[in-house]
């Protein structure tokens, strides 16, 4: 059996940019990850939550059909792309209005 000695922090969004391209998951658990995958962590002055997570998924995805095996959604290729995300009035991403939508969907219960 393999040990992995580095797993990455839990509390993230994972997203394939190899194989099946744009697929994103939230990792609530620590994790191994393979060079396939971009590990994306929120920034310092906001907070992810397995709420916003999900909302921010649902946008990652939507993205994905721009990309494939020719052409990979590799990490510099994400910090170039630009996904469409409620703002409030200041222009910032609405991070309270992402939660509260998810958590305002039939089943959230169960996420």
């Amino acid at each position: 059996m393999v040990k992995f000695s580095y797993y990455w922090e839990p509390n993230c969004i994972t997203v394939n940019y190899n194989g099946s391209v744009g697929e994103a998951f939230y990792q609530a658990q620590p994790f191994w990850a393979s060079d396939d995958v971009n590990v994306l962590y929120a920034r310092k002055y906001w907070k992810m939550n397995k709420y916003i997570a999900m909302f921010l998924i649902t946008v990652i995805r939507a993205n994905k059909y721009r990309f494939g095996y020719g052409r990979k959604w590799t990490i510099e290729k994400m910090k170039e792309t630009v996904l469409k995300l409620p703002c409030t009035k200041n222009g910032e991403p609405d991070f309270v209005y992402m939660e509260n939508f998810i958590r305002k969907l039939r089943y959230s219960d169960r996420i």
